[in-house]
């Protein structure tokens, strides 16, 4: 059972943007965030993956990048942090 279930989309993104806020790394996939943030089990549904890509897309500082293929989930289509230098140019 998830801990945020993705159909409550503002409690997807207060979850999200608190996990994001801590996660060390610089490139995310909804698969990741399924996995790690929401505590999924089992295989993401379209639906799931769709909300979490929908609150990624909403979120200043993580911008889409395209697909990029990771150990654990293959190619999934990902977002990239972003620095607030880049922003200002």
């Amino acid at each position: 059972m998830l801990k945020t279930p993705t159909s409550d989309a503002g409690a997807l993104k207060e979850t999200m943007t608190r996990w994001l806020g801590e996660f060390p790394g610089d490139l995310i996939c909804a698969r990741q965030i399924w996995y790690e943030a929401l505590s999924g089990c089992g295989v993401p549904s379209l639906t799931d993956v769709t909300a979490i890509e929908a609150v990624l897309h909403s979120l200043e500082d993580w911008k889409h990048v395209g697909m990029v293929r990771y150990e654990k989930f293959g190619m999934q289509n990902s977002f990239m942090k972003t620095n607030k230098a880049e922003k200002e140019h």
